[in-house]
């Protein structure tokens, strides 16, 4: 009776027994695991930086959203950028170049009329002072993410050179400047919609158009032989000298090219890299009359130039 009483104890002992915790090492502390939720924000915080900085240093996806560089680039056609080119070197004569747009557009927080609508929070994100808090409708947050558009043009000219262009012909110091990749003709409607007529544009050396309007070149003019006119336009323009620093940039498709003959010389820190790989394409064909959107399998994977 008093071994089985032995045997029961030992028994209940076992099962009251409280398993004893390790002590930690000296020096050692204990980390509480994160929250589910915190590890979720910090690996999206962390995938938008490292997306940031691909994106601001090295290289840029981005697609071609109007007919001015054509037929070179396609409405439709979407490129990866190499933003590490011009790290190390400067643009030379018929790079094409992506840049910062140098005209200041309204309604943003650089333009001098609406800077003070906007808080910068950190570039490029601003808070709309105009916007937020308001009544009509009821805005608690109205945070507008910010930067210059990237655009694409071709190098011109380059400092120091004289530039001028007599009835669409470029000439770079007195010299024709004619590669074959340049082209004419206004599509009536523009692509991505499919042009019913190709539109012969031409302007005469007195016409007026927006560059006669600009003015940004007068410091620039240079008097050379017997070009001395005094209006500027988009098929008569120039001489004018290109400054250090600057660069004079247009479009292939000269007739239809918002380029430095509309707002001035593309500033050298302004360039922020150069159209490397055409990665999609879909669009319609250059100048094809009545042609529908399609993928043009020709362009997928081809070196932009």
């Amino acid at each position: 009776m008093k071994e089985r009483k032995r045997i029961v104890s030992k028994k209940d002992s076992k099962l009251t027994k409280v398993p004893s915790l390790t002590p930690l090492p000296q020096g050692k502390k204990f980390h509480k695991r994160k929250p589910a939720l915190q590890d979720w924000v910090e690996a999206i915080l962390f995938a938008f930086v490292v997306a940031m900085i691909i994106r601001n240093y090295t290289f840029q996806n981005f697609m071609i959203p109007s007919s001015s560089m054509e037929k070179t680039l396609l409405t439709g056609d979407f490129l990866v950028a190499n933003k590490l080119k011009y790290y190390f070197t400067d643009p030379k004569r018929e790079d094409i170049v992506t840049f910062r747009y140098p005209k200041i557009e309204v309604n943003t927080p650089e333009h001098p009329d609406y800077e003070d609508n906007f808080i910068e929070l950190f570039s490029p994100l601003y808070l709309n002072k105009r916007q937020a808090f308001s009544k009509f409708p009821i805005t608690f947050f109205h945070i507008t993410y910010y930067a210059r558009r990237n655009v694409v043009k071709r190098v011109i000219g380059m400092p120091g050179d004289i530039i001028e262009i007599r009835d669409k012909i470029v000439y770079v110091n007195n010299e024709e400047f004619t590669r074959g990749y340049e082209c004419y003709g206004v599509a009536i409607p523009s692509p991505p919609q499919s042009p019913r007529v190709i539109e012969d544009s031409r302007l005469r050396p007195n016409n007026i158009d927006a560059v006669s309007l600009a003015n940004w070149y007068e410091p620039y003019r240079v008097e050379a032989g017997n070009s001395s006119r005094k209006n500027f336009n988009r098929d008569w323009f120039g001489p004018i000298k290109v400054p250090e620093g600057k660069y004079f940039v247009m479009g292939d498709n000269r007739d239809v090219s918002e380029d430095s003959r509309y707002w001035g010389f593309l500033d050298r820190r302004d360039i922020t890299g150069s159209p490397w790989l055409i990665f999609w394409s879909r669009g319609i064909e250059y100048n094809k009359l009545y042609d529908t959107p399609h993928i043009r399998w020709n362009r997928i994977f081809r070196r932009a130039r």
